[in-house]
């Protein structure tokens, strides 16, 4: 499946390299959503926004818990997510990737990334003024049970 020419174009824009949607696995990019993005959600890592080197401590950072969270593979790639409406795409990083690329005019980031296996997620957002790095992980399902 093609990924949307706009999302391809603003995930190259940080630096990424862009295959292909990925399909038919879970969890959804709606349920890895849910799991990270919510009001009781806890940063395993806030960062300053008014920071000098806000960007690179993020990037940094961001990379070594994805790394140590097995959500980045050996080769550098990973699924991201392309939208609510779009799924996983699969990534990779590269010399270039700078996460903090993909903020918005109004300061909005958010980059939410998956393992392969659909069992780790690693995201990073802005919440007023800092950047957070969030964690979940989805259990293994019993062989024969459904993934919930």
């Amino acid at each position: 499946m093609t990924v949307d020419a706009e999302i391809a174009s603003r995930l190259r824009a940080c630096g990424l390299e862009v295959f292909d949607s990925f399909t038919g696995a879970e969890p959804s990019v709606a349920e890895a959503f849910r799991h990270v993005v919510h009001i009781d959600a806890t940063p395993i890592q806030r960062i300053p926004v008014n920071s000098s080197d806000a960007g690179e401590i993020l990037n940094r950072s961001w990379k070594s818990h994805a790394l140590r969270a097995k959500v980045i593979a050996g080769d550098g790639s990973f699924l991201v997510a392309g939208g609510l409406n779009h799924g996983w795409v699969h990534v990779r990083m590269t010399e270039t990737t700078d996460i903090t690329s993909l903020e918005g005019q109004g300061g909005d980031l958010l980059l939410i990334a998956r393992s392969f296996d659909g069992h780790h997620v690693c995201a990073a957002s802005r919440e007023e003024g800092e950047y957070w790095i969030l964690e979940t992980e989805f259990p293994f399902p019993e062989p024969g049970e459904a993934h919930s």
